[in-house]
């Protein structure tokens, strides 16, 4: 009976140990966690990481942060595999670019659904890159706007206008030295013509009510002025380095690092490829001029964070996004990776108030980006086909750029 008695004794203990234990991991499991793919981005360090996950769960005790950081060239790998798998985390750096995949797969949200109209609202609306069929998909991690680099040993002039540009390119170039840059060579990149599409206030597509691309605009009257305008320049005017055609961008470039040309349209790289390349002339930073009668319009091209449908804490992701987008902790993120602020706040900060910070601030005020739709490579490579024929005198630019937008239409389906 005893014996009875001390089996019962023991039955009771499991089982409330076992209660205990359990209600244990339901309280532990209540908790929610926030997953975070962090890019490894040149000049982010782990001590920034390891504040940011700590200083978070000080301000969200009712939250676990999990600040997972991934070299950039996995990244992709790394989401796709978690999607796979079923387990997607909270939140991730993107290139915004994927966001139109990762919709096809109806596998991420709208930013609004989670994240303050606060922070939306100081978000700088030119680094809203991820607007997609009318929704804000992705907020803006890293964006840089494109600006105008003035090489002050040859030139003081800051044009107000394309035109202005060009008269002072023609003024400055000699045998040695040259007005500005411009790649010539085909290569994944568009930048140059879309510098001179968008100053002219042109596009690449036009726009439909639901916040679709339509049909392509590359021919119409300001893509038709830019590159005729970018054909005199480099053909008819030779302001330009020779051999233009020859180069992408990052060979062509080094021409201005060396102090051989006057004006290129370039990024935030600028200082530190100056830097690297052992520059010691002044440079001065302006906008990139619009066409006389049209508005500066830069590009401006960015990464993005998303959150994902089917993580299991969103409401939690978007607090951990709030908290990110603070001053204290976005602003000093841009200084570590040197990318101008992507909000209107950090952008009055001391910091960032560098002639080559003002003029990128000034610059995400009215930039504009890529088509963020799908098959945008293989326009890219359509345009270039075009602009190469112009430049070699196969078509005139209205006919290239015309039989550019019937081969985009036609590759659409329309």
């Amino acid at each position: 009976m005893r014996r009875m008695r001390s089996i019962g004794v023991l039955v009771m203990v499991l089982l409330l140990l076992t209660t205990v234990l359990y209600a244990g991991g339901q309280r532990e499991e209540a908790k929610p966690t926030v997953t975070v793919l962090w890019a490894l981005y040149d000049g982010l360090t782990e001590e920034y990481r390891a504040e940011l996950q700590s200083a978070f769960m000080a301000a969200h005790p009712d939250i676990n942060l999990d600040i997972v950081p991934v070299p950039w060239d996995q990244m992709y790998d790394r989401i796709t595999t978690s999607l796979a798998g079923g387990r997607p985390p909270e939140v991730s750096v993107i290139g915004t670019r994927w966001a139109l995949e990762f919709m096809e797969l109806d596998a991420i949200v709208p930013m609004e659904d989670y994240v303050s109209q606060a922070t939306i609202d100081n978000i700088l609306p030119g680094t809203k890159e991820a607007v997609i069929e009318g929704r804000l998909m992705g907020l803006p991690v890293a964006a840089g706007a494109r600006i105008l680099a003035i090489n002050t040993e040859i030139t003081d002039k800051v044009p107000a206008t394309m035109e202005e540009m060009r008269a002072e390119a023609l003024r400055v170039t000699t045998d040695d030295r040259y007005g500005l840059i411009m790649p010539g060579r085909k290569h994944t990149e568009l930048t140059d013509f879309a510098y001179y599409l968008y100053a002219a206030g042109g596009d690449f597509f036009e726009m439909e009510p639901d916040g679709t691309y339509g049909r392509s605009t590359v021919n119409s009257a300001a893509g038709v002025k830019a590159l005729e305008f970018m054909v005199q320049l480099a053909t008819e005017d030779e302001v330009v380095p020779p051999g233009f055609m020859a180069t992408t961008r990052m060979e062509a470039h080094p021409v201005f690092y060396s102090g051989r040309a006057g004006y290129v349209m370039i990024g935030a790289w600028v200082e530190s490829a100056l830097a690297d390349a052992g520059a010691t002339f002044d440079v001065k930073y302006a906008q990139i001029p619009g066409f006389e009668g049209t508005p500066s319009t830069p590009l401006v091209i960015t990464d993005s964070l998303v959150i994902f449908k089917d993580a299991a804490n969103k409401e939690a992701a978007g607090k951990f996004i709030d908290f990110f987008y603070q001053d204290e902790w976005k602003a000093r993120f841009d200084e570590l990776i040197g990318f101008p602020p992507v909000t209107a706040s950090a952008a009055e900060l001391p910091q960032f108030q560098t002639p080559l910070y003002e003029a990128l601030n000034e610059a995400a005020v009215t930039a504009k980006p890529w088509p963020l739709m799908e098959g945008f490579a293989e326009v890219t490579d359509i345009v270039w086909d075009a602009v190469t024929a112009a430049y070699l005198g196969q078509a005139t630019p209205q006919a290239a750029l015309d039989d550019a937008a019937r081969q985009i239409d036609r590759m659409r389906g329309f």
